[in-house]
């Protein structure tokens, strides 16, 4: 297995996001997918480029994807999968609010991922362990 944890950070490189989906879907083989925010610079590159640099980046990181054999790669171009917040904007909102019984869930939460889809299960997950707990 390449990676024990869901996800991990790559700060200062290309891909800046892993995740295991092998853990999500029962699998027993690593299922990487990996992410890349406000990659406006990653668009134009090809395919192969964008893989290539993907597994280098995978191999230099975690140590145990050095001895993993890659079977089939992917890439999905989304350019306005990331929602960007200028400077200047209001936070993102925490799970929480200030009204008894309501909570917030989806990518927008303050979860310390990017908002994305991931962003939205984690805070789903918050939300619905919050409400059970009033409940």
């Amino acid at each position: 297995m390449v990676l024990d944890e869901p996800f991990v950070g790559l700060p200062g490189r290309t891909m800046q996001w892993v995740f295991e989906k092998r853990i999500a879907f029962g699998e027993r083989a690593s299922h990487l997918s990996l992410v890349a925010s406000g990659a406006d610079a990653s668009v134009a590159r090809t395919n192969g480029d964008l893989i290539r640099n993907a597994l280098d980046e995978v191999v230099d990181a975690l140590p145990a994807a050095r001895d993993a054999t890659l079977r089939r790669a992917t890439v999905v171009r989304e350019k306005r999968a990331t929602f960007s917040l200028a400077p200047g904007q209001p936070p993102r909102p925490a799970t929480r609010t200030s009204l008894p019984g309501l909570l917030l869930a989806g990518d927008w939460i303050d979860t310390g991922l990017p908002a994305t889809i991931e962003s939205a299960v984690v805070s789903g997950h918050w939300a619905a362990a919050a409400a059970a707990l009033s409940a």
